[in-house]
């Protein structure tokens, strides 16, 4: 024990930093909850913003060992431990939750039981009543204990991972082999199903079958245009997709054999609806304009047939004008002002 008393008076100090402590140890659990569930993405941020919340809770815990050491009565042996184990939970902690997917949730009681079990082993320090009937002997047996054995075997275990294995990087290499098998088949699959799918097309189809397949990018755009063009009643298709809002995926409409006075008014009213959305209030402004930008050979060929688009072409120019912050919005208004002019 250590030679000088303790520092008599309430705890104000270590009580509120335990409180402090729970509080973080409670984002800390719920964050950890989050990073096993979910996509990707969210898993990702979740781990993260528990790496964050959980070094600000190992900072109170080790706060709580000083105050349990200078103004308490926890054994300096306990202490010069303490010195040792804190950052090393840590560090524990973090290699327990990069290995529990491949070696077993049962690694994720580190990050949860590691940080109460620290966080009462020096609240128990710094009070020494406590200490008659929680003897140092069996606490520090029990708590101690705990927390060296939460540290130790994820430590173990992150030294065991990057040691020369052969067996176990064999058995990781098979593992990979078939998911990548499984994703092979798996895209052969949806490929097959795919062509199978696209294969039923014909004059007697919708538009809208063949508009996943637009694209350019996609590997059957020509083909799909092809098909699309002997859509018997691409005309009154056109016209309900540019209505349910469609207009981004109708860059091609102009490659289409439609008819430009079917369309027309459908397109204009699609027009005036996107280029509302070119507002500096919008996070997406720009890369709004950016899509409709794509539309400028709709807007030719429904321009050059005499198509009346002076009111939606205005306002797109107008709103263009009040965003823009380079040359190619600018560009993209000009060439807008200069169709509404006509030759």
């Amino acid at each position: 024990m250590k030679g000088r008393p303790a520092v008599s008076g309430f705890p104000y100090g270590a009580i509120g930093l335990f409180v402090v402590a729970l509080l973080l140890y409670a984002a800390y659990a719920a964050l950890l909850l989050d990073s096993r569930s979910g996509d990707a993405a969210g898993r990702g941020m979740a781990m993260g913003l528990a790496a964050i919340v959980g070094l600000m809770l190992w900072i109170a815990i080790a706060g709580l060992f000083a105050l349990a050491w200078f103004n308490g009565r926890l054994p300096a042996w306990a202490a010069v431990a303490a010195i040792a184990v804190v950052p090393l939970s840590g560090v524990a902690v973090a290699v327990a939750a990069g290995l529990s997917d491949d070696r077993g949730r049962w690694l994720m009681a580190a990050p949860f039981l590691l940080p109460p079990v620290l966080a009462l082993y020096a609240l128990w320090g710094r009070l020494p009543g406590l200490h008659d009937v929680l003897p140092v002997a069996p606490t520090s047996a029990v708590l101690g204990g705990m927390a060296v054995l939460l540290t130790a075997v994820p430590l173990a275990l992150g030294v065991l991972e990057v040691l020369p294995n052969a067996a176990r990087d064999a058995a990781e290499a098979e593992r990979q082999r078939l998911l990548e098998e499984d994703e092979r088949q798996r895209l052969e699959e949806l490929r097959r199903e795919e062509e199978a799918w696209f294969s039923q097309l014909g004059p007697t189809s919708s538009l809208r079958d063949y508009l996943p397949y637009l694209p350019p990018g996609n590997a059957r755009s020509r083909q799909t245009l092809a098909g699309a063009r002997l859509v018997l009643s691409r005309n009154a298709d056109a016209v309900a997709l540019l209505k349910e809002g469609r207009l981004p995926s109708l860059a091609d409409l102009w490659q289409l054999d439609l008819d430009p006075a079917a369309v027309c008014d459908a397109f204009s009213s699609a027009l005036r609806t996107e280029a509302v959305k070119i507002d500096r209030t919008r996070s997406n402004h720009l890369s709004i304009a950016m899509d409709l930008e794509r539309q400028l050979p709709n807007i030719s060929w429904l321009a050059g047939a005499r198509c009346d688009l002076d009111e939606a072409l205005a306002d797109l120019e107008r709103r263009l004008r009040a965003v823009s912050d380079s040359p190619r919005f600018d560009a993209f208004a000009d060439t807008l002002a200069s169709i509404r002019r006509g030759p």
